[in-house]
């Protein structure tokens, strides 16, 4: 399933790329969603390209999931993240693994600039629900969880850019 949603920031490309081309932010902003530090596995920076990839966890209790999900995935959802930036693009694209479900999610963004001193951030999703009949009721189901946590995960993140501003 693929949708399209963009976020607008208070802060202008350059502030947003600093932040997200810095691991402390990635292992920040997890911690203060989920009330525990992430696990690091990879990270990797260049001039011009930055990736990383975090373990961490939903609680699932929050989440809006279909039944048969939540019944698989118990009440505590562990992530694999990988976020990657090519900074001379101001494009990246985020890969989500969800343990213990046969769901992949894939989110290629894009950062321009929204008036003075702000951007929009856009995100094209595609989820990918590997479930023979039942994947496309599946991707819808998921798409309203993944979109709500996503503005969740956004909004922080617009708060904690401004410790990169300036």
């Amino acid at each position: 399933m693929k949708f399209e949603e963009t976020f607008d920031f208070d802060h202008d490309v350059d502030v947003l790329l600093r932040m997200f081309t810095n691991e402390a932010y990635y292992m920040d902003k997890y911690e203060q969603l989920a009330g525990r530090r992430p696990e690091l596995l990879d990270s990797d920076k260049t001039e011009n390209e930055f990736s990383i990839t975090v373990r961490h966890a939903l609680d699932a209790t929050k989440l809006s999931f279909p039944d048969m999900l939540k019944k698989r995935m118990g009440d505590r959802i562990l992530l694999r993240q990988t976020d990657r930036w090519v900074v001379d693009q101001a494009a990246g694209r985020i890969e989500i693994d969800i343990e213990k479900a046969p769901v992949d999610i894939a989110i290629d963004l894009k950062l321009a600039e929204n008036g003075p001193g702000k951007s929009r951030l856009t995100l094209l999703f595609d989820i990918d629900a590997k479930v023979p009949l039942l994947g496309s009721k599946i991707e819808k189901a998921i798409a309203g969880p993944i979109t709500t946590r996503t503005r969740k995960d956004l909004a922080l993140s617009n708060e904690i850019a401004a410790n990169y501003a300036g």
